[in-house]
């Protein structure tokens, strides 16, 4: 058996800096905002790779050939895997079957299914390659979930809302989904601390005419006083249901009458 060629990475060789951003979860440990870094990568296909090698001479075989062989050696893995098999990924790991969540001793079947998911271990090359990276440009730390601006969609009043007419509520990662989510306003005084509200005061805003992840607009249906609005939902930044519900708290906004 022929011996295993060298990687691509060596000792000697310039390691590569990848920019990182720093972002702020909605979880609170002990009352302290929570942090959480992700790497910005760049995204490279099995076809970009095999036309490099054939750019550079370093295959004998078509850049087709080689993706041809490639697509046969993906379909018979994603068999293998299919049918219950751990498969390794040549140097990056190994991928598996695997199950996620809670499960209970009395569950069928059925409801065992619904936990299968697909489990990942990386290789000692794999985790090597990646510590041979290094940290270079940080963005700015932002939150997944925040408003920017809330207002009445005809007055276009910042933090006043007018009883009866529409109001509006911009900014990121709003829109209302999954397992649980509402839109709600508690009343406050104007000098609110910026805790949230105890539960028992919120006041479902129930008509939303529009629900997007930038925008959400819904009827005002509240006395004259001030307020903060609470938004509640299941969706991640990305616009995927989630497990758990964040909550998203507005300024002190004031309701005022139409006649104002």
């Amino acid at each position: 058996m022929p011996r295993k060629k060298p990687g691509l990475l060596s000792n000697g060789e310039t390691k590569t800096r990848v920019d990182v951003t720093i972002r702020q979860s909605n979880l609170k440990n002990e009352g302290k905002s929570v942090y959480y870094g992700s790497v910005q990568y760049k995204m490279i296909t099995v076809r970009q790779i095999l036309e490099e090698m054939e750019k550079h001479f370093q295959s004998l075989a078509s850049k087709e050939l080689m993706f041809y062989v490639a697509q046969e050696l993906s379909n018979r893995m994603m068999y293998k895997f299919r049918h219950g098999y751990a498969v390794e990924l040549l140097d990056f790991g190994t991928v598996f079957p695997t199950m996620r969540g809670s499960v209970r001793y009395s569950d069928d079947a059925g409801k065992l299914k619904k936990h299968f998911d697909v489990g990942f271990t990386p290789s000692k090359e794999a985790k090597t390659a990646v510590a041979s990276l290094l940290v270079g440009r940080v963005s700015d730390v932002r939150m997944q979930h925040f408003i920017l601006a809330v207002g009445d969609l005809f007055t276009k009043q910042e933090n006043v809302l007018v009883k009866g007419n529409v109001g509006l509520i911009k900014g990121k990662a709003l829109k209302l989904g999954g397992p649980k989510y509402g839109l709600y306003a508690a009343p406050v005084k104007e000098n609110w601390c910026g805790l949230t509200p105890s539960r028992d005061t919120w006041i479902p805003l129930e008509h939303v005419i529009t629900n997007r992840p930038s925008k959400l607009e819904f009827l005002t249906e509240l006395d004259e006083g001030t307020y903060v609005l609470i938004i509640e939902t299941s969706m991640s930044a990305g616009g995927k249901p989630t497990k758990s519900c964040v909550q998203i708290l507005s300024e002190v906004v004031r309701v005022v009458p139409a006649n104002v």
